[in-house]
């Protein structure tokens, strides 16, 4: 195992000298030592197995047959009456395993553990026909479980819990009873399985709702009575490690939520409102973020540009976009390609969201002083070779930064701008001189979220020539296929899964360069990118509607269309 993480370079060389050596010292496995340590995680785990056992993962056996970009997880797939009823939901909770398929007579399952003959047995026995294993991790399995056998009926038996009391026994229900530590655990593992961002305890003037963001949009949500709602809030806070007693003032704080063995981190934020407190949880699973680019969306033309960019040894590049448009786990996802043992890497953020390996990440705290600018002065005497800096907030931050590329540093950040070349305008209103930016820049990207297609259940459609100009779209001579959302189980009736990135990234060259030194408008800079061919937000979102990965309706709906293309096309 221990050769094949090398290999895979999940691990370096002083991670598995420190594995070996706590292992040896604890008298544990090589396996169960690193994933203790937090190494490896349980995903790279199954991975390993699956080889070692000439296997294919059960994520492999689900996405057998899909487009690339068309990813069904095991997290995401619902089960039929007649699968559910292969295995019973106990015997799947204590052997970590769940039915996938039923394939040639043989029952197909994934496994956490797929090399136990004990626990193999005892399946097959159940399942009362021949089994074949698919690796898996521990969390998906479980939440899979939760999706498939009990996630809803174990909310709703909750929640049914308080709406048959009367008045009187509402009123006295406090936040350490265990009706009320049941739900709280309900709605988070709810939110979990259903793969929300956010959790939203919405006060109202009669009831208090229960909401979740999922794949984007917020959903009308789940009833509860309004006399729990004290009580309920107080139990988020408490594990938050928030105040109970203080509902004057903004709160925020943690809670480390467990799913087999790894841990969901939920950031939690509390906010006066006139029917009370409201509460909205920010979900951050470490376990379902894949930081690669063709998971994300990107296109393989796009790929070749973010690789371009890391390989330079210094300059500024920009990513723009609003709050929840997937800005930060695209950093991520560069600062993850990036060799971090050979490269000095740091990073300021406004919250952390995920932990990187050999990373140096920093918590601004604006309160007492570590602010982004304080911050960046001190991370330049800290050696840098590669430099994020959450969010350009005001002048001293973007001046910073371009003194650092300046000076031979490789820095990433984050603007709020509705597209990439807008960042021009805002840098130089923020004290910028043009010819500094033009110089330092290496290049500006800009991107949306939209829903994926479900690749279950998804329907072609067609659309004239003329259709498709009056979208955006460029000329085409013939009709264009496109694809629409159906519904089905797989999508819990919503015909999106996922979501995908429409991006736009601009590079600098001379002309580029020449333009903004000129102090060109913005309109000028666009017709100059498109004259260039650059493939700008709209452009990406109509190919990959094209592709069949997301909806013509979704592009619609998160890029604006230009005028200037539907006056190019008329």
């Amino acid at each position: 195992m221990e050769a094949w993480l090398l290999s895979e370079r999940i691990l370096t060389a002083s991670q598995a000298e420190l594995a070996r050596r706590e292992g040896t010292r604890l008298g544990l496995s090589f396996s169960e030592i690193v994933q203790r340590l937090g190494l490896v995680t349980s995903e790279e785990l199954s991975q390993f197995r699956s080889i070692r056992g000439q296997l294919k993962t059960a994520t492999d056996f689900i996405q057998e047959g899909q487009l690339e970009g068309q990813q069904l997880s095991l997290r995401r797939l619902s089960l039929d009456d007649c699968l559910r009823n292969k295995l019973p939901a106990e015997l799947c909770e204590k052997l970590v395993a769940i039915p996938v398929s039923e394939r040639g007579g043989s029952l197909w399952i994934a496994c956490a553990n797929p090399f136990d003959l004990p626990t193999l047995k005892r399946l097959e026995t159940a399942a009362k026909q021949p089994i074949e294993v698919l690796p898996a991790s521990e969390t998906d399995i479980r939440l899979a479980i939760n999706r498939n056998y009990t996630a809803r009926d174990e909310l709703y038996d909750a929640v049914g819990a308080f709406i048959q009391m009367d008045a009187a026994a509402l009123n006295e229900q406090s936040q350490d009873d265990p009706p009320m530590i049941r739900l709280a655990e309900q709605i988070l593992m709810h939110a979990a399985t259903r793969e929300a961002s956010d959790v939203h305890l919405h006060p109202e003037e009669r009831f208090f709702r229960v909401r979740l963001r999922a794949d984007g949009v917020l959903e009308e949500g789940l009833l509860l009575p309004r006399a729990i709602q004290s009580a309920l809030t107080a139990r988020f806070k408490i594990l938050a490690g928030m105040d109970t007693a203080e509902d004057r003032l903004p709160q925020d704080g943690r809670i480390h939520f467990a799913i087999g063995s790894e841990e969901i981190d939920v950031r939690v934020s509390s906010l006066p409102s006139s029917n009370g407190e409201s509460i909205v949880m920010r979900l951050l699973d470490q376990s379902r973020l894949k930081l690669e680019l063709p998971t994300l969306g990107f296109s393989q033309k796009q790929q070749s540009e973010f690789s371009d960019i890391l390989d330079q040894p210094h300059g500024v590049f920009l990513i723009t976009g609003p709050t929840g448009s997937g800005k930060t786990t695209t950093l991520y996802t560069l600062l993850s390609m990036i060799d971090a043992e050979e490269r000095s890497v740091f990073t300021l953020e406004d919250p952390i969201e995920y932990r990187l390996p050999l990373i140096r990440q920093t918590q601004i705290k604006d309160e007492i002083g570590l602010s982004f600018a304080n911050g960046l002065r001190t991370l330049l005497r800290q050696d840098p070779d590669v430099i994020l800096v959450g969010e350009t907030r005001d002048q001293v931050t973007a001046e910073l930064m371009i003194r650092a590329a300046l000076t031979g540093h490789l820095v990433f950040s984050t603007l709020h701008t509705n597209d990439a070349i807008s960042a021009i305008p805002r840098l130089t209103d923020l004290g910028i001189p043009p010819y500094l930016l033009s110089s330092s820049l290496l290049g500006l990207s800009a991107q949306r979220l939209a829903r994926r297609l479900c690749p279950v259940c998804k329907s072609k459609h067609t659309i004239s020539a003329k259709e498709w100009a009056a979208l955006g779209g460029s000329p085409e001579d013939s009709d264009i296929t496109i694809y629409e959302p159906v519904g089905c189980e797989a999508c819990g009736q919503k015909g999106y899964s996922g979501r995908i990135s429409l991006a736009e990234i601009i590079r600098m060259d001379a002309g580029l360069q020449q333009r903004i030194d000129s102090k060109e408008s913005i309109s000028n800079l666009k017709r100059y990118l498109k004259k260039q061919g650059v493939v700008l937000m709209r452009q990406d979102g109509l190919m990959k509607a094209k592709e069949g990965l997301t909806s013509i309706e979704e592009v619609g709906r998160v890029v604006q269309l230009d005028p200037e293309d539907c006056a190019a096309n008329d």
